[in-house]
C-alpha cells in the first residue's frame, strides 16, 4: 500500500498501490435479497443458472438477428460488387458510388457482418481466403476536423490496416508523397495488386462514414470532390451509416445539387417494425422447435411492446431487457432448480441440502409443493425426506413443460388460422403481441370462439386450402410433440378425407373440434406447481434500470444518501447518540456526506446564494460532527485508575476571514512564535483542520456544480444561483 506521504505529495504524478487478492472465503449474503430462505451456496449456483439459461436465449436471438440482416447485408454487398461495372451508358463523367445504409433498429453487430462479407471473411468462404475480398477502412467525426484530416485518415487508414501484405519497408520521407495525397494510395493500391494477384476490376476500395450526420457537411463535399477526380482510377465506394430515417433523406436535404451530381446514390434500409420484434419472440419463446430454459410472461410482452411503440425499435434493447429480466428472475433461490433438481452430483446435492443453513430453504420449499391445508405444519418438512421434496420438483418441471409445449402448439395453430382468415379478407382485430399475452394467461377464449366461429362458415373452396395447411403443420411436428397431438390430428386427417362432401357439415365438424382443442391446451401457466422456477409470470419488470428518472435519483441521493448504501446506514446507527439533540437518524446531518450536508444548505438559501455565507455554514456541521466523534471515542476508550476517561474540549477555530493577509498575518505569527510547543501543535492542528473544512467545501461545490444544481452569475462573483427550487422528496 502506498504511503499517506506519497499520496499527499504534489510533486508526485503517480503512486503505486499493490494488488490484493480478494480472500475467495468472503460471505455472499449480501448477493441474495431473502437470506432467510436461500442456500449457503446459492448465490453460486443461481449465477450459473442464469448463465446457462441466459447463453441459450441469447443464441438464438443472435441466430434470428443475423438472419434478418441478410437480406440488407447482401443488398449492400451486391451493391459494392455491382459498382463501376453497372454504369449507365452516356455519363458524361464516372459518379462516385455512394450506398446509403439506415442503422434504425438494427443490432450492433449489422456492420460487423458488412465488414466480414465485404472482406471475404465468411465461414462458409471457399478455403477461407481472406485476399479475395475487397479493402475496406472506417471513417469516424472526430477523425475529419478538416479537409487534411480526412483525406490523411482515408489514406493512411488503408495503408496501416493491410500493409503487413507489402512488408514493413521504410519509406524515405524526401522521395515519399504526402499522407493526405490520393496519389499515394494510387501506387500502394497497384503493388498490393501485384502481390495479391488480383484483377483491378475485382477489388474495391470501400470507405465506410460511420455517425454520418454527425460529419460537417463542407469537410464532406471537399472530401467527395476530391474522390470523383480519383475515380475509376482507384475504385472508391463509400458506404454512409445513418441513425436518420430513409424519408425525407438526410444527403438530399443537407448537400447541394452540385454535390449530389457527382455521387450515384443507392440506398438500402432495414425493414424494423413490430412485426420484427413479434418474429424474435415468436421464435424464441413460442416455436415448437425450441424450448428456451426460462419462459417470458405476459407482463414482459407487453413492457416489450409499449417500450418499442413510445421508446426505442433498437434489437440491441431487445437484447438488454431480456437479459435483465433473466437476472431479475434468478432473485428467487427457489430457481436453483432451473435445470436440475440435483445441485451438481448426487451426493453433493443432498449434502447441500442437509445442512443446517438449508433449513430455510427446505421449509419454503416444503410450503410452496404442499397445499395449504398441510403447510399450516411448519414443521412437517422435518419428517419428509430429501429425496421426496426433489422428486416433487422433478415431476412438476416435467409438468410444466409438457404444459408449455402444448401451448406452443396450440398457439401456433391459432396463428396458422389467424393467417388465413387475414389472406381471405377477414377482419382479425387481436394482435400478434395480445394474443401471445392471452395464451399464457389462458384468457383468450373471445379470439378463439371467433375464430372457430369463422371456420363454420368457410365455403367449400376455402376449407380445401385450410385442411391441407393445418394438416402439414401437425405432420411437422417434433416426435415428442407428435404423439401428444394424436387426437387432434386424425380429427384433422378426418376431415380432409372427408372434404368432398358438404362443406357446412366438414366445417361444423372442425370448428366444434378446434374449440375443444382450445379450451384443453390453453390454460394459465400460473396453475402449474412451482410455475415461478420456469416462468417469470406476472412479475413487473425493473423498468427504472431502463429508463431510469434521472432527476428524482439525483435528489433523492443527496437528500438520504444513507438508503444508497447498507453499509453506511449500519455505521450510522452503530455511531448515533439517540439523545443528543433528538434528531432523526435518517435526517440528522451529522452523518451525511459533504455534499449532502451542503444541498441540505443550499434547499434552505433563496434564489441568489452567498459563498462566503454558504461556508461558514457548512463549516459549522463540519465542526459539530467532529465534536461528536471524539464524544463517540471517549465513550469507547478504557477507564484509568478506575474513571472514565474524558475528551479534551477542543479550541473553537477562527472563522476563516478575508482580512487575514499581508503584515499582519506575519506579525500575528512572529507574535505566537513564542508561544509554548504544545500550544504551537494544537494551532498547527487547528489550521489544518480549517484547510481541510475548506477543501472538503470545494469539492461538495465541485460536485454541485458538475451535476448542475448552480449557476454562475458575472454580476457579483462571490454569488451563485440556484437552478432547483422544487424538492418534493425532502418532504
Amino acid at each position: 500500500m502506498a504511503s499517506n506521504g506519497v499520496l499527499e505529495d504534489i510533486n508526485q504524478t503517480a503512486a503505486y498501490i499493490p494488488y490484493q487478492e480478494e480472500d475467495t472465503r468472503a460471505d455472499h449474503d449480501s448477493y441474495t435479497l431473502f437470506p432467510d430462505r436461500d442456500l449457503p451456496n446459492g448465490y453460486e449456483l443461481r449465477l450459473e443458472a442464469y448463465r446457462a439459461a441466459w447463453l441459450k436465449c441469447l443464441t438464438r436471438i443472435q441466430d434470428l438477428t443475423r438472419a434478418l440482416h441478410a437480406p440488407v447485408v447482401d443488398r449492400v454487398s451486391e451493391l459494392v460488387n455491382k459498382s463501376y461495372i453497372d454504369i449507365l451508358p452516356g455519363l458524361p463523367y464516372p459518379e462516385l458510388p455512394v450506398i446509403s445504409v439506415s442503422t434504425n433498429g438494427v443490432s450492433s453487430s449489422f456492420l460487423d457482418e458488412i465488414t466480414s462479407q465485404l472482406e471475404g471473411r465468411d465461414d462458409d468462404a471457399l478455403f477461407g481466403d481472406a485476399n479475395s475480398g475487397h479493402l475496406v477502412t472506417h471513417i469516424f467525426p472526430s477523425d475529419c476536423p478538416n479537409v487534411s484530416s480526412a483525406m490523411k485518415t482515408l489514406v493512411t487508414g488503408f495503408i496501416t490496416k493491410y500493409e503487413r501484405e507489402l512488408g514493413s519497408g521504410k519509406r524515405k520521407p524526401g522521395n515519399s508523397l504526402s499522407t493526405m495525397d490520393l496519389n499515394l494510395l494510387q501506387a500502394w493500391f497497384d503493388a498490393l495488386l501485384r502481390v495479391r494477384d488480383s484483377n483491378e476490376s475485382e477489388v474495391r476500395l470501400v470507405i465506410v462514414l460511420h455517425d454520418f450526420e454527425q460529419f460537417e457537411p463542407p469537410v464532406v463535399q471537399d472530401l467527395f470532390e476530391i474522390c470523383s477526380l480519383a475515380i475509376p482510377r482507384l475504385p472508391l465506394v463509400f458506404v454512409l451509416l445513418l441513425a436518420s430515417p430513409p424519408s425525407p433523406s438526410y444527403i438530399h436535404m443537407t448537400y447541394p445539387r452540385r454535390i449530389l451530381s457527382l455521387l450515384q446514390v443507392r440506398t438500402c434500409v432495414f425493414p424494423w417494425s413490430n412485426d420484427v420484434l413479434h418474429e424474435i419472440l415468436l421464435k424464441t419463446f413460442f416455436d415448437v422447435d425450441f424450448e428456451p430454459e426460462l419462459m417470458i410472461g405476459p407482463v414482459l410482452i407487453d413492457f416489450l411492446a409499449d417500450f418499442f411503440e413510445r421508446h426505442s425499435v433498437s434489437l440491441d434493447s431487445l437484447v438488454s431487457i431480456l437479459q435483465l429480466a433473466h437476472m431479475k428472475h434468478f432473485e428467487e433461490p427457489l430457481t436453483v432448480f432451473l435445470h436440475n433438481e440435483r445441485l451438481g452430483p448426487s451426493d453433493a446435492g443432498n449434502s447441500v441440502l442437509g445442512e443446517p443453513a438449508s433449513f430455510g430453504f427446505l421449509e419454503a420449499l416444503f410450503t410452496r409443493v404442499r397445499n395449504a391445508r398441510d403447510a399450516n405444519n411448519h414443521k412437517e418438512w422435518l419428517n419428509t425426506s430429501i429425496d421426496d421434496l426433489l422428486s416433487t420438483v422433478r415431476t412438476a418441471r416435467k409438468t410444466f413443460r409438457s404444459r408449455v409445449r402444448l401451448l406452443r402448439v396450440a398457439l401456433q395453430v391459432i396463428l396458422l388460422i389467424r393467417a388465413f382468415m387475414l389472406s381471405e379478407g377477414y377482419k382479425v382485430e387481436a394482435t400478434l403481441s395480445e394474443l401471445m399475452c392471452g395464451a399464457m394467461r389462458g384468457r383468450i377464449q373471445n379470439v378463439t370462439k371467433y375464430l372457430c366461429t369463422m371456420v363454420k362458415k368457410l365455403r367449400k373452396v376455402q376449407i380445401n386450402r385450410l385442411l391441407p395447411e393445418l394438416r402439414d403443420f401437425f405432420a411437422s411436428l417434433p416426435d415428442k410433440v407428435r404423439a401428444a397431438e394424436k387426437a387432434i390430428s386424425s380429427q384433422i386427417d378426418t376431415a380432409f378425407s372427408a372434404r368432398d362432401d358438404e362443406a357446412h357439415v366438414v366445417a361444423g365438424l372442425l370448428s366444434e373440434w378446434l374449440m375443444a382443442y382450445f379450451e384443453e391446451r390453453i390454460v394459465s401457466l400460473e396453475d402449474t406447481p412451482l410455475w415461478d422456477i420456469w416462468y417469470t409470470g406476472s412479475t413487473p419488470f425493473p423498468t427504472d434500470l431502463v429508463n431510469p428518472s434521472i432527476r428524482a435519483s439525483i435528489l433523492a441521493g443527496l437528500l438520504h444518501p444513507q438508503e444508497f448504501s447498507a453499509s453506511v446506514a449500519a455505521n450510522g446507527r452503530s455511531t448515533h447518540n439517540t439523545e443528543d439533540d433528538g434528531e432523526d437518524e435518517d435526517d440528522s446531518l451529522l452523518h451525511m456526506p459533504d455534499t449532502s450536508i451542503l444541498f441540505q444548505r443550499y434547499l434552505e438559501s433563496g434564489k441568489m446564494i452567498n459563498v462566503y455565507d454558504w461556508f461558514e455554514s457548512f463549516a459549522v456541521v463540519l465542526e459539530e460532527q467532529k465534536r461528536h466523534h471524539q464524544r463517540t471515542q471517549s465513550r469507547n476508550l478504557p477507564e484509568r485508575n478506575g474513571r472514565p476517561s474524558t475528551p479534551r474540549t477542543p479550541r473553537t477555530p477562527r472563522t476563516p476571514t478575508r482580512h487575514s493577509r499581508g503584515g499582519k498575518g506575519r506579525q500575528w505569527k512572529e507574535q505566537d512564535s513564542d508561544d509554548p510547543p504544545e500550544q504551537q501543535a494544537e494551532e498547527e492542528t487547528e489550521e489544518n483542520w480549517r484547510l481541510e473544512v475548506q477543501a472538503r467545501f470545494i469539492r461538495a461545490l465541485h460536485e454541485l456544480d458538475y451535476v448542475g444544481f448552480i449557476r454562475h452569475t458575472g454580476r457579483r462573483a462571490d454569488h451563485v444561483m440556484r437552478t432547483v427550487f422544487d424538492t418534493p422528496i425532502s418532504e
